[in-house]
């Protein structure tokens, strides 16, 4: 009986959210008979789950909503926000005692009289009856939608045991490289990884909930809040079919609802304010997810009042947060960025700057502690614009690990603004009794990770390494270690409360080597050097005048075979791999690589190397892949756009006063020969575009030009004619198509 009672909470409690959602949304359209419909479903069902395990008080309560819903559904009564107002009451006390019963506590004594009765007082009115549609023929039924409901803890069991197979797997195929074991065991092997990889993705998925299911759970307080403050506030979600691990949908859940009462209650003018500056009556409020690469953007949007940067920075100055040399300084985003400062907290003390910062320290700190960035945009009565960039789950986090003395830590890649060595481009100084570094001639905090943890370094001062941090308010520091010991993802466990206690660490990892890393939480790290809590160093300031800003690029960095040094954009990095170089395939002078069960080309390799492996940047842009050979040291950077010159068709800037050439997806890699695809159907998504690029060809749009054209062959559908020579080819015809791939590679290079 306890397995069914505890299955009756879980489907009870959803069904409550989807009543819910579905009454806010019928109030809106009531002429939806069908959301009416499956509402009255609903109730009727939660009316008999109850009635079932002998629940009268919940029993009489689903009864009286279902009576008034069904008065709707005859035509009898008139819907308005008074009955929807009851049966809202009466889903809030059902939850209330679902949770009661949870709980084991007894609620056979309670009176829900008063609920009842408010049925009612809400006073039947005839409704208009709408004509009867003849009916239609029904669709052929689709095969019911299947689904079993497990506890979150197994799930969470099964995927750390993926994850450890995982950690083995990569031992072993160290292990593998080293050997010269038989090549149909490393063949074997290779076909166990990618059933691994597989698993380890499939058991990502389970984890993952579509982030509408957060979005649409504010719908109930957005409605009761504007009608507690007598607004009108329109309501648009754009969500699409965005995921996010269901821990950080719960983490994401009270710093999201503060900013949404925020822009309700101060961002969002009432109806008479509106209409006085000239806007419709009805606020815009949005709420959009997208995803890009492995973050989540989160976009809250609404056309209010908007944030005066200027008096939000002279309120500022008033409260000591910052001084007026520094806000003169500021930028407008910095400024705005200072509505989450505690001082700045407290609607009473900021409501002449239009409100906003009630708590917006605590949603900062939120946001930045699960690796996420935020951003503000706004102006003085064109709206305000929230923008959160947050991991898509915090199981698996891409990383950097670094070295102090004999212990290994891992620091959250997104967090990370670039790595720079001690060298003659960097100068240390003493400011205040703090160690600063002056980066190209910025200056920046700084850190010794070994001294702030008490850990002997072991590396010559001159020869460790600054990884410049970016913290979620803009600011910057740098964190000297003693080197980088890996790029990676890392699978992250949670640790000890003890050591959660300390502010330091927010989980840990275990390395491919089998050695734990702890994860750094940046925030802890830079209160404890003393730099988070003093406000005055979020800016550092000098008495030089302010340098013109510069449009600045997160790019990776690394060494090509040839000697030349190159970087490209950080956000189209996807992975770094290291390939045995018995795994690199050729077709003609093109060469490619086998990734996540995918060919995808290979670009920048030197064929006369005879190394064992090479490590491999995985790109990605807009669904295509791409892979380039590094032969040299990877490294993050940022780097002025402004110092970007052409010259023979590549692309060069100025790193530390040295040439680097720029790579970028959105233009051809490598003098990189293009071609048109015929419209896109399954067999050429899966079979054809695979086949075209490991040969070496860019795919791009028929509205570009190309040097190779594919198309399907008028006259037999199941040929495609290639280039310009008229060439046709039998689609299952393999070694055909190769042969005319490489024809047509060989005729463009003559």
């Amino acid at each position: 009986m306890d397995d069914l009672i505890t299955e009756f909470i879980a489907e009870t409690r959803e069904m409550l959210q989807a009543l819910e959602r579905g009454l806010v949304a019928w109030e809106r359209d009531p002429a939806d008979r069908e959301r009416l419909s499956e509402i009255f479903r609903f109730v009727h069902t939660v009316k008999g789950n109850c009635g079932f395990f002998d629940l009268p008080r919940l029993a009489a309560l689903a009864h009286a909503a279902e009576d008034a819903l069904g008065e709707v559904r005859a035509g009898k009564r008139a819907i308005d926000s008074s009955l929807v107002d009851a049966v809202l009451a009466v889903v809030d006390r059902i939850g209330e005692m679902i949770e009661a019963i949870a709980a084991g506590e007894d609620i056979a004594g309670g009176d829900d009289s008063d609920l009842i009765a408010r049925f009612a007082l809400v006073q039947p009115e005839p409704m208009a009856v709408e004509p009867v549609v003849p009916p239609v023929k029904a669709a052929p039924a689709r095969e019911p939608f299947r689904s079993v409901r497990l506890p979150t803890s197994l799930v969470d069991r099964v995927m750390s045991g993926v994850s450890d197979m995982i950690l083995v797997r990569n031992e072993l195929e160290r292990q593998l490289r080293k050997s010269d074991d038989d090549p149909a065991l490393i063949a074997n092997f290779g076909r166990l990884s990618s059933l691994l990889s597989e698993m380890q993705a499939a058991m990502a998925r389970v984890r993952m909930q579509p982030i509408s299911t957060l979005f649409d759970g504010y719908q109930r307080m957005i409605r009761d809040l504007t009608a507690e403050l007598g607004k009108q506030v329109e309501v648009e979600i754009e969500s699409g079919q965005v995921e996010l691990d269901r821990e950080m949908i719960e983490l994401l859940r009270d710093p999201l609802l503060h900013v949404i009462r925020n822009a309700i209650d101060h961002g969002i003018e009432t109806p008479a304010e509106r209409q006085a500056a000239g806007k419709r009556p009805e606020g815009r409020l949005m709420l959009s997810a997208r995803q890009t690469g492995n973050e989540i953007r989160i976009a809250i949007l609404d056309d209010g009042r908007g944030i005066d940067a200027g008096q939000v920075a002279a309120r500022a100055v008033e409260r000591g947060i910052v001084t007026a040399e520094q806000a003169a300084r500021m930028e407008t985003a910095q400024k705005l960025m200072l509505i989450c400062e505690p001082g700045l907290s407290t609607a009473r003390e900021v409501t002449a700057i239009s409100g906003r910062g009630v708590g917006m320290d605590v949603v900062r700190a939120s946001i930045e502690r699960i690796g996420g960035k935020l951003r503000i945009v706004s102006a003085p009565g064109e709206g305000t614009r929230f923008l959160l960039d947050v991991p898509l789950t915090l199981s698996i986090v891409p990383s950097i690990t670094v070295e102090v003395g004999d212990q290994v830590f891992a620091v959250p890649r997104s967090y990370v603004r670039e790595i720079v060595r001690n060298g003659h481009d960097v100068e240390a100084e003493r400011i205040g009794g703090m160690r600063h570094v002056r980066v190209r001639g910025e200056l920046y905090p700084c850190l010794g990770l070994g001294a702030l943890f008490g850990i002997a370094c072991e590396a010559d001062p001159e020869r460790q390494v600054l990884v410049m941090v970016t913290m979620i308010d803009g600011s910057v520091f740098a964190l000297c270690v003693d080197d980088i010991a890996d790029h990676c993802d890392l699978v992250i466990r949670p640790v000890a409360p003890q050591v959660i206690a300390t502010g330091l660490y927010v989980g840990v990892a275990q390395l491919n080597d089998g050695r734990p890393a702890l994860m750094l939480d940046l925030v802890g790290v830079s209160q404890l050097g003393g730099i988070a809590s003093d406000k005055q160093s979020r800016i550092v300031t000098e008495p030089a005048a302010v340098e013109e800003a510069r449009e600045l690029a997160a790019m990776i960095v690394f060494d090509g075979f040839d000697g030349q040094r190159r970087a490209v954009p950080l956000e189209q990095v996807e992975r770094l791999v290291e390939v045995p170089a018995g795994a690199i395939g050729r077709s003609g002078d093109a060469a490619h690589i086998v990734f996540e069960e995918t060919i995808i080309p290979l670009h920048g390799l030197d064929r006369q190397t005879a190394a064992q492996s090479i490590d491999v940047l995985v790109l990605a842009d807009q669904g295509r892949r791409f892979a380039y050979a590094t032969g040299g040291a990877v490294d993050t950077s940022d780097i002025d756009l402004a110092t970007v010159t052409t010259e023979t068709g590549r692309r060069l800037a100025l790193l530390d006063g040295h040439s680097i050439e720029l790579l970028d997806l959105a233009t051809p890699l490598d003098n990189q020969p293009t071609c048109h695809l015929p419209d896109d159907d399954a067999w050429t998504r899966t079979f054809l575009r695979p086949l075209v690029e490991s040969a070496g060809y860019r795919i791009v749009e028929q509205s570009r030009p190309a040097d190779l054209a594919i198309r399907i062959d008028s006259a037999r559908s199941d040929s495609v004619v290639i280039g310009d020579q008229g060439l046709a080819v039998a689609r299952g015809d393999v070694a055909a198509l190769k042969a005319a791939l490489q024809l047509a590679s060989q005729r463009k290079a003559s």
